[in-house]
């Protein structure tokens, strides 16, 4: 859930991931299409989930991984007073009418999902 790579996987004994924010797998270096072909095809211990998971979910899951990486680097005086009040106040953005949520502006609860 947080991309560090320390989930319930790992604490089950399984071998620890790379960080999402190690800097190899930063936009503008690792391209989003290699984490889709990841989640598609699997790597390493981890296996495919082509059969589980919609290619239109696996963008989403890549958006939230972006929005958590863009959440390290980003300061928060760098934002707009508007994403400033947004991000102190848990505030979400609106959603227009007939067009649902996304996985960024779904509160997170409970425990991690696999």
């Amino acid at each position: 859930m947080t991309g560090e790579g320390d989930g319930l996987i790992t604490r089950r004994g399984f071998r620890r991931p790379p960080s999402f924010y190690d800097d190899r797998l930063q936009e503008g270096t690792t391209p989003a299409s290699h984490f889709f072909d990841v989640i598609t095809n699997g790597w390493g211990a981890m296996p495919d989930y082509a059969d589980s998971i919609t290619a239109e979910d696996r963008w989403r899951i890549i958006a939230y991984l972006r929005a958590l990486q863009l959440s390290r680097r980003l300061k928060l005086e760098d934002l707009t007073p508007e994403e400033r009040n947004r991000v102190t106040s848990g505030a979400r953005p609106a959603v227009p009418a007939g067009q649902g949520g996304t996985l960024l502006q779904s509160p997170q609860t409970g425990g991690e999902k696999h």
